[in-house]
């Protein structure tokens, strides 16, 4: 059986910055978590609601575990743009992370039963099993929580991707991470729709990482302003945050960074209109590789036209009023949007009314066509 020092040891050898040994269950955090859920504050996510018992309980999706191995690697990076305009958040400006992040797990995994751990006896990953990581973080000493619901490392900041191994190895437990958020409320204060409700407490529905990722379909009228640059995702309460100046790579750049870090192809090239007018094609084959495939291709043109809408460029008019006539009746309502945030007048808006019959569709197509918002919901 391997000792804890070489548990440490061979997990910094997979590529994990931050290694820690804790519970395998949620704890109070568990709690919390059912509160969360029964206030409704997870949105579409059934999956969350769907996976209960095993998230309160983790011998119910891995019999025998007994320890969490937590591990953290470190994104931080200068903000991402698409060119022209179009932010993405960090963590998927790379490769997706659900791929190498899954691949360093499976190789320390590998490597612990080589060095003795029992075969057969640990599973994990990141994000998309049944654990609430940042429970199993927190409890195991990665960091601690912040009033933006995040993970914060007194060491690296908040630019945290986390993982985990549950072992049926019972390994002693890390002490709590030092560091609080003290009296800042830098989140709160930036959070551009208040998703961010109460210290601590997260309404995912109101968050930009929900609405421009897991939501599908229209996106409520009253956040797509808010919404401002951002195509996938949100990195405001982390830039705001005083912590983010740990983060031990935000200053790395190129060939400097670590290759799962580095910018993805698409990152590079692509552009707002680009994205908008992506089509099934190009979407399975140019965005292979990157985590903004979560959001799917109807979604990904959505949070286009929203941000073409939000950055008011005349020139994306063309490309907006061709999108009118696009099969997809969510890309439709959202170029209206758009159109009608550029250019109420456009002819485009009246002629694409006249055709329409989707109600949805022809909801905003009339409010834009007046100036007024669209209806919340059919």
């Amino acid at each position: 059986m391997p000792s804890p020092e070489t548990v440490r040891a061979i997990a910094q050898d997979a590529g994990f910055d931050l290694v820690r040994f804790g519970p395998a269950d949620p704890g109070e955090h568990g709690v919390k978590f059912l509160s969360w859920l029964e206030a409704g504050r997870h949105g579409d996510m059934q999956y969350l609601a769907a996976n209960t018992e095993r998230i309160l309980d983790p011998t119910k999706w891995r019999p025998g575990v007994r320890s969490a191995i937590t591990l953290a690697v470190d994104y931080g990076a200068a903000p991402v743009e698409l060119p022209g305009g179009g932010r993405v958040a960090r963590y998927a400006a790379g490769r997706d992370y659900h791929r190498w992040m899954r691949e360093r797990v499976f190789a320390l995994r590998e490597a612990l039963e080589a060095a003795g751990a029992p075969f057969g006896s640990m599973n994990g990953g990141t994000d998309a099993v049944p654990v609430l990581e940042r429970a199993l973080a927190i409890r195991s000493g990665i960091g601690f929580l912040a009033k933006s619901a995040m993970v914060i490392s007194p060491t690296h900041g908040p630019y945290l991707q986390l993982a985990e191994l549950l072992t049926g190895m019972d390994l002693p437990p890390d002490a709590p991470s030092p560091g609080s958020c003290g009296t800042c409320t830098a989140c709160l204060d930036a959070c551009p729709t208040g998703a961010i409700v109460a210290p601590f407490e997260i309404d995912a529905r109101r968050c930009l990482s929900y609405t421009t990722i897991e939501h599908r379909g229209f996106v409520p009228p009253d956040l797509r302003t808010p919404q401002g640059e951002w195509l996938f995702g949100c990195d405001i309460c982390l830039e705001v945050c005083p912590f983010t100046k740990r983060s031990q790579r935000a200053a790395l750049r190129g060939e400097q960074r670590p290759r799962d870090l580095r910018p993805h192809r698409v990152v590079e090239t692509w552009t707002l209109v680009d994205v908008l007018a992506l089509d099934a094609a190009r979407y399975d084959a140019d965005f292979v590789g990157t985590a903004m495939r979560r959001a799917t291709l109807s979604g990904m043109r959505r949070n286009a036209a929203i941000v073409l809408g939000n950055r008011g460029d005349e020139s994306a008019l063309p490309h907006l009023e061709r999108a009118l006539s696009d099969a997809d009746p969510v890309v439709r309502g959202h170029s209206a949007w758009a159109i009608g945030r550029i250019d109420a007048k456009s002819p485009s808006l009246e002629r694409a009314l006249a055709r329409e019959s989707d109600d949805r569709v022809r909801d905003e197509l009339v409010a834009a066509i007046s100036g007024e918002a669209p209806p919340v919901a059919r």
